[in-house]
């Protein structure tokens, strides 16, 4: 039996809201993460443009990375957003 639509929409509501909450923890390990990391390169005598610049290059790459995830294995939100 197909599901009604108020059905798919709690589902979806329910895969967004855990997917935001994974994202939320994520946010605060990288946060800690970075926090330490800064320590050590003060710690190293690492100018601060350097941190900076490290961090944005790796920036970069985790979001090309993401996009690249979110195209391959989430082809529908693209195709949503094609769409409105």
């Amino acid at each position: 039996m197909a599901m009604s639509e108020d059905q798919i929409r709690e589902a979806m509501r329910q895969s967004f809201s855990s997917y935001a909450t994974k994202m939320r923890r994520a946010s605060l390990v990288l946060g800690s993460n970075l926090s330490v990391l800064k320590g050590e390169a003060e710690l190293a005598k690492l100018a601060p443009d350097t941190f900076g610049r490290i961090a944005l290059e790796e920036v970069d790459r985790s979001e090309r990375r993401m996009k690249v995830d979110a195209a391959t294995f989430h082809p529908v939100i693209p195709f949503l957003r094609e769409v409105s």
